[in-house]
């Protein structure tokens, strides 16, 4: 019990986002790389993570169209029992892809003039410690220093012990209120779900209308989406979905965990569920522009330096090189959605599992670097 909590305790900190860069694939000192087309070297690259890591399957799809790739790969089982293949329709897990959506709906309604960006969150948790130091742009940016709930020990015990419960949002955000700030507002950089699920409530006080509504209509149904969905609560994955597996050790005993939390726990920082194919449509719409003023979409993909890493992170949404988007992890499923407006390429990337040893995120650098060459 223990070790379980312990693992939970670590996973859950940094569960729905993950931000690690070693790459799977590099060929040993003194080996040739992979000869042969883009999709051979990219089959190469996903096949090493089979064969050298615990994840049972994964599901890629990657679109360079102007490099003459259209990827679409699967690799490994969708179930450990029967050996079951992958499949690239099923649905999964978005883990903090979700951030992207509620953070969209938070700025068209900056768009709309219905919230300024310099607003402190004291306008609308007005009993909220510090909340007038904080502004709802540093809620976006995860500069606000407000602690993480999910990095609390009540909350890792209590997600072990009862995990069907259903959470409230003001719920997720009372477990933070005797937390002290990680650093003064506007001073550092710390991920932290607290400042997702306090701008879904904002988004809520402002339109009158459920965080559910609001993404459906805004974003899901405007790109005819079928299979993305915002959940609101509940432990089903309402699809055709794999079996997942592991919080982040590998442990063959840990049960099967895609339909295990109830997802009101994650909430407006990572309760949604698509596809590849709906995730490509959405991203490209994300960093294209489709949703914002082209102002208010330059500043919010300015993002600020993250310490130890060679991302930036802006207004929830991160980039590397010139890609932009996110990463998602949810026990049970990790993910990488990112698009290139300039390179005219979108990488979308998830596997059945979440391993500290093995994320989509790891291969991004990888994947890039195959396809352009030019990149450092």
């Amino acid at each position: 019990m223990k070790k379980i909590l312990s693992i939970l305790a670590i996973i859950i900190l940094i569960v729905l986002c993950l931000f690690a860069f070693t790459s799977f694939g590099e060929s040993p000192a003194g080996s040739p790389e992979p000869e042969g087309k883009i999709e051979e070297e990219l089959k190469v690259l996903l096949d090493s993570v089979i064969s050298e890591s615990h994840v049972p399957g994964l599901v890629a799809g990657i679109w360079a169209p102007d490099e003459g790739v259209s990827f679409i790969y699967t690799a490994g089982v969708s179930d450990l029992e029967t050996n079951a293949p992958m499949d690239e329709d099923m649905i999964f897990r978005i883990g903090s892809n979700t951030k992207t959506f509620t953070n969209t709906v938070l700025l068209q309604l900056v768009d709309e003039g219905l919230i300024n960006l310099n607003d402190t969150l004291s306008k609308y948790l007005p009993d909220y410690p510090r909340s007038d130091e904080v502004s709802i742009e540093m809620l976006t940016n995860m500069r606000s220093g407000i602690y993480n709930y999910s990095e609390s020990e009540y909350f890792s015990s209590k997600i072990f012990e009862y995990p069907t419960t259903f959470w409230l949002p003001k719920e997720l955000i009372a477990i933070t209120v005797e937390h002290p700030y990680y650093f003064e507002p506007g001073k550092g950089f710390h991920y932290s779900n607290t400042n997702t699920i306090i701008i879904g409530e904002i988004i809520e006080m402002v339109t009158g209308n459920s965080l559910e509504s609001e993404i459906t209509n805004r974003i899901i149904d405007k790109l005819d989406l079928k299979k993305t969905k915002y959940l609101t609560g509940g432990t089903e994955i309402p699809g055709y979905h794999p079996k997942a597996y592991y919080t982040g050790e590998y442990d063959p005993d840990f049960i099967e965990c895609s339909e295990w939390l109830d997802c009101s726990w994650a909430g407006a920082a990572g309760s949604a569920i698509s596809d590849i194919f709906e995730l490509k449509t959405y991203a490209e719409a994300l960093v294209d522009g489709y949703f914002l003023s082209d102002e208010l979409q330059q500043h919010r993909l300015k993002g600020h330096e993250m310490a130890g890493s060679d991302k930036k992170y802006g207004m929830g949404i991160f980039s590397y090189d010139n890609f932009y988007g996110h990463n998602g992890g949810y026990p049970g499923f990790t993910s990488l959605m990112m698009h290139s407006s300039e390179r005219n390429c979108t990488i979308i990337i998830w596997y059945n599992c979440q391993l500290d040893e093995a994320d989509p995120t790891m291969l991004l650098p990888k994947v890039a670097k195959i396809i352009y060459p030019d990149i450092e």
